[in-house]
């Protein structure tokens, strides 16, 4: 039985060292594009970890608030008042300061540092290592440091004498939480060492009256939404209770939106596509000059404008997959490499894998569509 010969599959293949300039041309789009929409969903994701930490179905913010770094607080009496609502079975406050923190370590200049704090009793958030170091953590000037802060937050290290407001302080152990774009280290501590070190946080005289975020853990048979909706009613309207979910997505679409760094990233993947396209055009094309009078050949045989589309169409797609399967690599080491570094949630994720090779094969076939015309306007009888 005769096989037809793979010709898009030969005209790819025959010249290797030609077959590696245009893979590594394809991969290289593919990583600019990787590379542009892993820093968006860096900036996207990184911004909601610690809501992504709370350990609840419902929160509550301030009915000002339009984002977690603007600060915004409201009163405690909020959180009392949402235990009473039918179907809460918890609400705890969650304090976050995040413009009045300074970390030192001794003989060293201080750096920004966002510090997040939870009440002895309660459980707001989910870290591992809040129930192994909980009775280090209420000994006064005591905290948890995040591993994943930059490195010249050096959190790692629980010996060295450091400072936090001209305080002393201590570190007891570790978490991971990640930073964003605008915090670069985290410390964990309880409300009460909070208090010490963060004492005019509300015109009062009592620092904890002002909470950040309220976390609301539901009954195990309370439908959210209908408790989302009492908690509505009952509340005053300083405050605006969310789905956990809610506020992620609205988080998520403030720095989408609003960040000029999000359509940065976002017109460099558009400009990395761009560039795919120009890449393999001329991959593509000068492909096909190469064996122009081949292909005149075939036309002058009988071979129609049908069996040409076909054919620069699988050399496309051979040409994209190709080149996406180094670009994935190379990509996937570069992810890790720079969550290493910076700290950064940087993740290849396969819907992000599976749409990047969307958009590859797109630049590819659409470069070869371009790129056929010469072929399909040359005249047999002029190239012999």
């Amino acid at each position: 039985m005769a096989f037809p010969t793979p010709l898009a599959w030969k005209n790819l293949t025959h010249d290797l060292r030609r077959l590696v300039v245009a893979i590594a041309g394809v991969a290289f789009a593919v990583i600019l594009i990787f590379m542009e929409l892993g820093f968006l969903n860096a900036l996207l994701e990184s911004t909601v970890q610690v809501l992504r930490r709370l350990n609840g179905e419902i929160v509550i913010v301030s009915s000002a608030q339009y984002a977690l770094m603007a600060g915004e607080r409201f009163d405690l009496r909020r959180i009392y008042q949402a235990r009473e609502v039918p179907g809460v079975a918890s609400a705890a406050p969650v304090y976050i300061e995040t413009t009045a923190g300074v970390l030192r370590i001794q003989g060293e200049r201080g750096y920004p540092v966002r510090v997040l704090a939870i009440r002895e009793e309660d459980q707001p958030l989910s870290i591992p290592s809040l129930a192994t170091l909980r009775e280090e953590l209420n000994a006064p000037g005591t905290a948890l440091g995040d591993i994943a802060s930059r490195p010249e937050y050096r959190l790692a290290e629980t010996d060295q004498p450091r400072e936090l407001n001209g305080q002393q302080l201590r570190l007891v152990g570790h978490f991971r939480l990640g930073v964003d774009f605008s915090t670069d280290g985290n410390l964990l501590m309880t409300a009460n060492n909070f208090a010490r070190y963060f004492p005019h946080r509300s015109a009062n005289g009592k620092p904890l009256s002002a909470v950040d975020l309220g976390v609301v853990k539901l009954q195990a048979d309370a439908d959210p939404t209908e408790v989302l909706q009492r908690l509505r009613d009952a509340l005053p309207g300083d405050v605006e209770p969310l789905l956990r979910e809610e506020l992620i997505d609205r988080e998520k679409t403030f720095w989408a939106t609003n960040a000029p760094l999000g359509y940065i990233f976002m017109v460099g993947a558009v400009m990395g596509f761009v560039v795919g396209i120009v890449i393999c055009y001329q991959i593509i094309h000068a492909d096909i000059s190469d064996h122009l009078r081949e292909f005149a050949t075939l036309k002058a045989m009988g071979y129609q404008t049908p069996f040409f589309l076909r054919l620069v169409l699988k050399q496309s797609l051979y040409l994209s997959l190709l080149g996406f399967l180094p670009g994935v690599a190379i990509s996937y080491a570069a992810y890790l490499l720079l969550t290493y570094i910076t700290g950064l949630t940087m993740k290849l994720t396969l819907p992000l894998a599976l749409s990047v090779l969307g958009v590859t094969v797109v630049m590819c076939v659409v470069s070869g569509m371009l790129a056929v015309n010469k072929l399909l306007r040359a005249d047999p009888a002029e190239l012999f």
